[in-house]
């Protein structure tokens, strides 16, 4: 056995170990995390966050939709299906398609439907996982690591909040992944229009940076897409429950922020008022960095324009960017990230081939997301305007600024391709290979084969 063949055996048998783990560390949490969630009690389900959801299909079953942003209506619903003495504040203020969409669940007891509409939400969390995990630029002979990947993005600590809470950021996550596979595929009008549905039916304020990269692409079927998703929710609201109510959440969404403490929220604004307390200053420093976060978005998506290899660098520094220039986010939005854990990990196997994954690369994607799972279960109930402040927005600032640099570095793609081909061909050592390849990119000379 060469000295070429040795390092790649234990190159292989190290990076197996390392999948071990982090498929262990995945499936613990994952354990926990549906403990804690059967352990919701029944009074607790009834006064989720999604039942404002239930309560706004109540009212527009009923055939009185035009009336689910009244808050005297709903605060009169609500309490009807709460247990005695248990009291919420909870107004309706996602767009009127959130309600359209939950209104086969009010066929259920109130706590029957949280506990599927969380399961509901899971499974779109998954599959868009999934669906990221299969468009990605994994290299030959990596099944396993992909679905490593996989398991580690959904056990990430949003996915927590989003169960306990009975959010809609599983449909957000799944429309990212499947603009993602859209734009990998070469389809710009379906990537535009799966980020409009996506995000548009519940949280369009979280897609303020991927329309911004979308634009910096310059990719007008892309916009076209956004543009018909958006055209086409907003006539199905109008139709569902009037032209009124569905102007009514533009004013809903501005008492969201009011009704919500800034130093809870984990964008730009948070970071504010959790070192100034809320006010003008804090305002305006948030919308100020809102301004050059969304001109960050489209710098990137301009960087990407005619790049197919910087798409996943890019655009998933762009979601990073957007949730962060959101005005009002909290932690389980941050589950919208893990499709773009999954695909960017697979640019990093790519990058590190003919080593299995983790490797290098990889082992830095792994690194930063566990890294911000820490800081998202850190800032989970924390709302103290007092140092540190939160924490959140430092890891997504972070988050952007690698990923805005490594997809400024030449010379990787190159040094995969002819690494892959050493790793198939019987007559190279392949460990002196790399080190002769690294040698001559180094050098600079990688201009000769690159696209």
């Amino acid at each position: 056995m060469t000295v070429g063949e040795t390092r790649s055996t234990l190159s292989r048998r190290r990076a197996a170990e390392m999948r071990l783990v982090v498929a262990a560390i995945a499936l613990a949490a994952l354990i926990v995390y549906a403990v804690l969630w059967l352990q919701v009690s029944p009074a607790r389900e009834r006064g989720t966050d999604f039942s404002a959801s239930y309560v706004a299909a109540l009212v527009v079953r009923e055939g009185d939709g035009g009336q689910i942003y009244n808050q005297g209506v709903e605060a009169a619903k609500h309490a009807a299906i709460l247990l005695p003495g248990y009291r919420v504040n909870l107004p309706f203020i996602t767009p009127p398609t959130t309600a359209l969409l939950a209104i086969p669940l009010t066929f259920l007891d109130p706590g029957a439907a949280f506990r599927l509409f969380s399961i509901l939400q899971l499974l779109l969390l998954v599959a868009g996982v999934a669906v990221a995990a299969r468009a990605g630029p994994w290299p030959g002979g990596s099944r396993s690591a992909r679905w490593v990947a996989a398991a580690a993005a959904v056990a990430g600590s949003a996915t927590l909040p989003l169960l306990l809470l009975g959010q809609w950021d599983g449909l957000c996550a799944l429309g990212l992944a499947l603009a993602y596979t859209s734009w990998r595929r070469d389809r710009p009008f379906s990537a535009g229009l799966w980020l409009a549905l996506g995000f548009g039916i519940a949280k369009p304020h979280l897609a303020i940076g991927l329309l911004a990269f979308a634009i910096g692409r310059r990719d007008r079927r892309a916009l076209l897409g956004m543009v018909t998703g958006a055209v086409a929710l907003i006539a199905v609201s109008v139709v569902a429950v009037g032209p009124s109510a569905t102007l009514g959440f533009l004013g809903a969404s501005s008492f969201a922020l009011g009704n919500t403490p800034a130093a809870s929220t984990l964008g730009l604004l948070g970071l504010a008022a959790s070192w100034l307390g809320s006010g003008s200053a804090a305002t305006g420093i948030a919308i100020a960095g809102g301004v050059l976060g969304i001109a960050a978005c489209g710098l990137l998506g301009w960087r990407s324009h005619g790049h197919p290899d910087r798409l996943e660098a890019t655009l998933a520094a762009a979601a990073a960017l957007s949730l962060l220039v959101a005005p009002h986010l909290l932690a389980h939005d941050l589950v919208v990230l893990a499709p773009a854990f999954v695909w960017v990990a697979a640019r990093a196997a790519h990058i590190d081939v003919p080593h299995p994954w983790p490797g290098r690369a990889g082992m830095y994607v792994v690194v930063g997301w566990l890294a911000l799972a820490l800081l998202i279960a850190l800032d989970i109930g924390a709302g103290a305007p007092a140092p540190p402040g939160r924490l959140v927005p430092w890891g997504l600032m972070a988050v952007a600024a690698v990923l805005a640099v490594w997809q400024g570095r030449r010379g990787e793609e190159p040094r995969a391709k002819l690494a892959e081909v050493a790793a198939h061909d019987p007559h190279i050592d392949r460990g002196a290979f790399r080190a002769d390849l690294d040698r001559v990119v180094d050098q600079g000379l990688e201009r000769g084969i690159s696209e």
